[in-house]
This record gives structure tokens, C-alpha cells and sequence, in this order.
């Protein structure tokens, strides 16, 4: 056996012994007080040419949250948003004594994409499907924005908007920040056509997501929490 398979091998080993410690969701990350400093940044991989401006976007996004007092939850992977957003949650969040950025939250996906860095992250979490994991995101986090990205993205932000529609008065406040109007407009419109059919059970769009454009108009929804 070559050294190179040996290697792949001892690799996709200790990658999954590290699956198999992380518990399928930490309950202290599900408190009042840490879902609502908690933001969900979500975007399904992809590095188009395309989405380079909004990748830049979530970079500055990240790095003005982490600065306020918030912790990030995104998925671990290389790619895309998401990769962006753990990157930059990487460089800019608090440590522990081990080297840690501690506001650097994800959940994991198992079997994992093998594209994880997870020696930079708190892993929270992990689920079998993406939808096990948007279910958990929000078990998580107060705070979800949403950018442009592959055609997961609308699962993501569908999912999560339904989820808010059947929120109780008792329950969690949800602020759901879906990013770039070319991008999201469609889908705006789709809701309100649904709306306007269905008025005595569907909540208006405007009560369920905004969308925003710029990081300046992202941040300024997120008051700093460091004192």
C-alpha cells in the first residue's frame, strides 16, 4: 500500500472519529441567551464568478459581527458563502485558551463533504440531511442571513421562513435578512401572491424576511453587544 493511500486513509479516519464525538446538538448552544447573539450566515457552496461580489459582501458582514459581540454558525465547508463566512469568523473571533475561535459555531453535515476545516471551529452539532441541519439551525440561532447562492439556497431560506410562519406569539423573535433584491425578488413577489390568496392564514411577507443590499444595511440590524 502506497504511502499517499496510507495517508488518505489515516485522514478520512481521525475525520470521522471526530463525527463520531460530536453530539447531535449541544444543549447550552439552544438557550435564549445564545441563540440571540448567534447569526446564521447560510449560501450554498459555490465560488461563481457571479457571487464574488456578494462572497466579498459576507466577508465584511462577518467580520463587523464578530467585532459587535456575535457568534457565527455557518457549515464548516471551503466553498462559497459559507466558506467565506467561517473564514472570516475564523480570523476575527475571540480564542480559548487552546487557539479556538470560539465564535466560530458550525453544525456539521455527516457523512461529511471531506472539504471540513475542523480544527478552527466549535462544532455545535451535526445532522444527516440538509434539512435535519436548517432544523437545527434554527433551533440555534435568532438571526439568519441569507445570501445568494446555489439552488440549496432556496431551501434554505424557504425552509426557514415557513418555520417562522408557524411561530407562536410565546415563542423566540426570528429575524430573517435574505441578501440582494436581483437575487431574492422573485421569491418576495412569490410570497406575496401567496398572501394575497391566503390571507387569513399566511403572514405578510414583510412580517417573515427582509431584504437587504448592502453590509452597511445588514449590520445596522444587529446592535453591537460588546460593551
Amino acid at each position: 500500500m502506497s504511502s499517499k493511500i496510507k495517508l488518505v486513509m489515516a485522514v478520512n479516519f481521525s475525520t470521522q472519529k471526530f463525527f463520531d464525538e460530536v453530539p447531535g446538538l449541544v444543549d447550552k448552544y439552544t438557550s435564549d441567551e445564545s441563540r440571540k447573539k448567534t447569526v446564521t450566515i447560510l449560501g450554498s457552496a459555490t465560488n461563481s464568478r457571479a457571487l464574488e461580489e456578494y462572497m466579498d459582501m459576507c466577508a465584511e458582514v462577518t467580520e463587523g459581527l464578530v467585532k459587535n459581540g456575535y457568534n457565527i454558525l455557518s457549515g464548516c465547508g471551503s466553498h462559497g458563502i459559507m466558506g467565506t463566512a467561517y473564514e472570516a469568523a475564523k480570523k476575527h473571533s475571540a480564542v480559548d485558551m487552546n487557539g479556538r475561535p470560539v465564535q466560530n459555531l458550525t453544525i456539521l453535515v455527516e457523512p461529511g463533504w471531506g472539504d471540513e476545516d475542523l480544527k478552527h471551529c466549535v462544532p455545535i452539532g451535526k445532522a444527516k440531511s440538509e434539512a435535519e441541519r436548517i432544523d437545527k439551525f434554527f433551533k440555534t440561532s435568532d438571526n439568519f442571513v441569507v445570501f445568494p447562492g446555489g439552488s440549496t439556497t432556496m431551501q434554505e431560506a424557504t425552509s426557514l421562513i415557513n418555520f417562522k410562519k408557524h411561530l407562536e406569539e410565546t415563542d423566540p423573535v426570528k429575524k430573517i435578512i435574505l441578501v440582494g433584491k436581483d437575487f431574492f425578488d422573485g421569491l418576495l413577489k412569490q410570497y406575496e401572491t401567496i398572501f394575497r390568496f391566503n390571507p387569513d392564514w399566511y403572514k405578510p411577507p414583510e412580517s417573515l424576511f427582509k431584504i437587504l443590499n448592502t453590509p452597511k444595511e445588514i449590520l445596522k440590524e444587529f446592535p453591537k453587544l460588546l460593551k
